[in-house]
């Protein structure tokens, strides 16, 4: 069976393969389906070839001398190679099956074989390296379109700041009193706080983007209530807004999630809340708890944004109504705290409140 599959055409396999007669004729199925081969006697040439020549797949025997197929793969994955690997084997013991499974083996081929069956593994293999490699290409895509959009007022803003202050310092330095420097630093303090806030929020989005999910190893049981409360605090204190912040029916409630990713997505949805509404407005919290979910609502009286607004800005990274909201900075806080309660297997939602106010509530599981 000779496969013409015009996108995996013109790969590089590496064939590991002690005994010579079956390594020639891997070698002569291969190129006559044009896949470009290079060969190798044992484990060890073979983990040289694949560090210098980075193949887009390697077929290898189990049982070589001076390095076996599993010493080969666990080497590679140690080097950091993820190049998919697929096994030939006359073994087809269990035990062989898991030992090649928990390295990160990608398939296992038993001698003898077809060549069919031998191609096909081969394809499928091929074809995953390319989904995965595209995906991993459309994220940095993103990722590139993200770093055009923070080039814009939320890093210019505070960078410009930096550097006049930082200029008028040098310049002026003879000439400023004390209280004036002080005043300066303040400020150059607060606007690297500010980029140091956005690239770590952009950090954690992206790993996340890559992951898919916070892996469950991460999470432990939360005191919700509490943590709500230590928060709240704090962001209505940095607001000058202790009075404003009321906690309504707060029921005691555990949730098993990540502390660290939950508290990022926790403190913008607070943050949010106070940031766009006005002084002496209330921002209300509490916390429900059901059969099955904890259900966590924020309330604020702000009139300056939409619940259909957040619930589109909440999909991807840009800016709401840049004009309205010149000062408010990036949706990528809002961004994020969806793209992290998804990962803890929970919900968002925002809905209005009459006469004015956005009601913001996340939904996880007990």
């Amino acid at each position: 069976m000779i496969l013409k599959n015009n996108d995996i055409m013109n790969k590089y396999i590496l064939v590991v393969e002690d005994e010579r007669d079956i390594r020639d004729s891997l070698k002569t199925i291969l190129e006559l389906n044009d896949f470009i081969v290079e060969v190798a006697e044992n484990g060890q040439v073979g983990l040289q070839k694949a560090i210098e020549k980075k193949p887009d797949l390697i077929l290898c025997d189990v049982m070589m001398p001076v390095l076996d197929g599993f010493g080969l793969l666990e080497q590679l994955r140690k080097n950091e190679i993820e190049t998919p690997l697929i096994f030939l084997t006359a073994k087809a013991q269990y035990n062989d099956l898991r030992t090649g499974m928990n390295l990160g083996a990608d398939d296992y081929i038993f001698k003898p074989f077809k060549s069919a069956e031998l191609l096909q593994s081969i394809e499928r293999r091929l074809e995953r390296k390319d989904q995965l490699e595209l995906h991993l290409k459309n994220l940095v895509n993103s990722l590139e379109q993200t770093i055009l959009l923070m080039v814009g007022h939320e890093f210019k803003t505070p960078m410009h700041g930096i550097l006049s202050f930082t200029n008028l310092i040098k310049q002026k330095a003879n000439d400023l009193a004390n209280h004036e420097i002080e005043d300066f630093c303040h400020y150059l303090e607060k606007s690297s706080n500010r980029l140091q806030q956005t690239f770590s929020k952009i950090k954690v989005y992206y790993d996340l983007k890559l992951s898919g999910i916070a892996p469950f190893s991460d999470r432990s049981k939360v005191s919700v209530d509490t943590l709500i409360k230590d928060l709240a605090t704090q962001i209505a204190g940095d607001y000058n807004r202790l009075s404003d912040l009321v906690f309504l029916h707060m029921e005691t409630s555990e949730i098993n999630v990540s502390l660290e990713l939950f508290s990022i997505a926790l403190y913008e949805l607070i943050d949010n809340a106070f940031k766009f509404s006005e002084k002496n407005s209330t921002v209300s919290i509490s916390i429900t708890n059901d059969s099955n979910q904890v259900h966590i609502s924020i309330l604020d009286q702000g009139t300056t944004c939409k619940a259909a607004e957040l619930r589109i800005q909440s999909g991807f990274i840009g800016q709401i109504k840049r004009s309205k909201f010149e000062q408010q900075g990036l949706g990528i806080g809002l961004a994020l705290s969806l793209l992290i309660i998804n990962s803890q297997s929970g919900q968002l939602y925002f809905d209005d409140i009459e006469p004015a106010g956005i009601k913001t509530e996340i939904s996880l599981n007990q």
